[in-house]
């Protein structure tokens, strides 16, 4: 059984088909309100949930514990992109970007923990951005929110590992996403450049010269989450196409 926070869309999404194509039984939540229609045309369960309210998460993990009997695999996938120059960044944004990017990762771990450690198994796998580690000007909040996924990462896998439960991060780079895409076009029109030139950019940054997909991301979950990934556990790994190399 797999559970996938943010899965009706982009990279979530992503992942709930890889591993519903591998077999595992997946639910996905979201607060899309087609998040049921969405899960039925990837062969999935969806619930509408806010991974961003403890409650619900908890919630969540209960329902699906009760159907399947163990969770064997956790993507804790919800976020939100946005940002502003730090002068400029509202108390209400920066607080919901720390709830979407961060608390949304804790309580969605924490309940993982609680299920993995009485089942004695599980893999866990978060998501950061490059920005966690390198945030541009303007994204502050968001860089310090991804920077905060990489930390509950680390820590809880070497609080799960003497249980045979494995963490790991995915840092995923430019990825062509509607979320991406938002974000290009606020930055093409702060910038008076045109979304074209803007998106040629930063596709130009990457060196395998190409954006990264949704497909991309679940090759990677599948294998972190697989036997194949046994003997990896605490790692953050660059889903980047060579963004951050030197």
């Amino acid at each position: 059984m797999a559970i996938v926070t943010g899965g009706a869309n982009g990279l979530g999404r992503g992942a709930a088909e890889r591993l519903a194509q591998s077999g595992a039984r997946v639910w996905i939540s979201d607060i899309d309100p087609r998040v049921e229609e969405i899960a039925a045309e990837i062969g999935a369960v969806g619930r509408l949930s806010d991974a961003s309210n403890a409650a619900h998460v908890d919630d969540l993990f209960a329902e699906c514990l009760a159907e399947a009997g163990t969770i064997d695999i956790v993507v804790a996938n919800a976020g939100m992109g946005g940002g502003a120059p730090v002068v400029d960044l509202s108390d209400e944004l920066y607080r919901r970007i720390m709830a979407v990017n961060l608390d949304s990762v804790f309580f969605t771990c924490r309940a993982a923990a609680r299920t993995m450690l009485a089942q004695g198994s599980g893999s866990i796998v978060t998501v950061s951005s490059v920005f966690g580690r390198d945030a541009p000007a303007g994204s502050s909040a968001y860089g310090a929110s991804k920077a905060g996924v990489i930390a509950i990462t680390q820590s809880l896998a070497k609080e799960l590992a003497p249980s045979g439960i494995r963490v790991n991060c995915i840092s995923p780079g430019h990825m062509a996403t509607e979320l991406y895409w938002s974000a290009l076009r606020r930055r093409a029109a702060a910038s008076g450049r045109s979304f074209e030139e803007t998106t040629e950019d930063e596709r130009t940054q990457v060196k395998l010269g190409r954006f990264g997909t949704p497909e991309d991301f679940g090759e990677l979950v599948a294998f972190l989450a697989s036997d194949a990934a046994s003997y990896i556990t605490g790692q953050t790994v660059n889903l980047d196409g060579g963004l951050q190399m030197g």
